[in-house]
């Protein structure tokens, strides 16, 4: 790589955040076995009531029933309201991202955008939906989706490191943990992850790209892909990143056996949390916070009428500047 052809942030990114060379930690052999015994035990009371595959977790629903039960128990029953620009443009984003790793040449990162919406459209297996979409889609929201797509993967390439063949890059990279004889499944669909495993010795960087200002739940997200990758592989990543393409900064976490076992309580306590909910076995609590903004159940429900009157807001607008 022409280290002098990178740009400030990408140079920034190479030496900081991927740490090319760095010491990397080793962990016990067995630390997976005693993580996956650990979230066994933890739901196996509630698990036992399930059938094969009846309950499938990721950040998402764990980020939603932690926040608040009857929010997420809401967003549940109102289920995807279908595709537009907002929510196709990541996802045309992130498929750019993918094939800017493999395609040969040097594609601009319009190319890539325009490559992503092609894929989708002529793909054969679309169980999103979201090629039908994109080929129905009028001429101004298609444009729409093109131009703010590019602009996140405009982001990316200017200020993130080129990727080369020898970090083994995987991008979109999908985990899975079955809990329980199958009846819990924790799903996990990873942005970028760098490297691989070596014996015990942890190798792998895992990076989460975003959009607008850093969360809370930020963290929370990539301890739980940690998690999810130390069950998979047997080793944990040696760190974990949110990237914000907005700002072309980052912020990392080097992931120890603590940080694992936090994540894994919180997952025991969500987890137990859902399936309660899924099998009512009582009703949901009610928590105000700002994603009451957006909750199907906001023109109905105390804890959002409250969250709206600390905030000085209406009911329906409650989360939109925390969005």
């Amino acid at each position: 790589m022409d280290l002098d052809a990178l740009t400030p942030a990408q140079r920034r990114a190479r030496t900081e955040l991927l740490d090319l060379g760095g010491e990397r930690p080793s962990f016990p052999a067995d630390l997976a076995a005693v993580l996956r015994d650990g979230l066994e035990d933890g739901i196996a009371p509630l698990a036992g009531d399930l059938g094969r595959g009846e309950v499938a977790v990721n950040k998402t629903r764990l980020a939603d029933v932690m926040a608040c039960e009857r929010y997420q128990v809401e967003r549940e029953q109102a289920g995807f309201d279908g595709w537009n620009p907002r929510i196709a443009h990541a996802t045309v984003a992130h498929k750019a991202l993918e094939l800017s790793v493999f395609l040969g040449g040097e594609p601009t990162p319009l190319d890539l955008v325009d490559a992503a919406i092609d894929r989708y459209v002529d793909s054969p297996d679309d169980p999103t939906g979201i090629g039908g979409w994109l080929r129905d889609a009028p001429a101004v929201e298609l444009a729409e989706v093109r131009a703010e797509a590019h602009e996140r993967v405009a982001r990316f390439v200017e200020s993130f490191p080129p990727l080369q063949r020898s970090w083994t890059p995987r991008p979109e990279a999908r985990v899975r943990v079955d809990l329980c004889e199958e009846r819990v499944v924790l799903r996990g669909k990873v942005d970028l992850a760098l490297g691989a495993p070596k014996a015990t010795r942890a190798r792998v960087l895992i990076v989460d790209f975003k959009t607008g200002p850093a969360y809370p739940s930020h963290v929370d997200d990539l301890r739980f892909y940690a998690l999810l990758e130390a069950i998979r592989s047997g080793v944990p990543p040696w760190r974990v990143a949110s990237y914000y393409l907005d700002s072309a900064t980052f912020r990392v976490e080097d992931i120890t056996e603590d940080l694992l076992h936090q994540a894994s309580d919180r997952v025991i306590d969500g987890v137990t949390r859902i399936l309660e909910l899924h099998l009512r076995r009582r009703d949901p609590g009610e928590v105000p916070n700002p994603a009451c903004g957006w909750c199907p159940a906001r023109r109905a429900c105390d804890g959002a009428r409250a969250w709206a009157e600390s905030r000085d807001l209406q009911p329906d607008t409650a989360g939109e500047d925390d969005g």
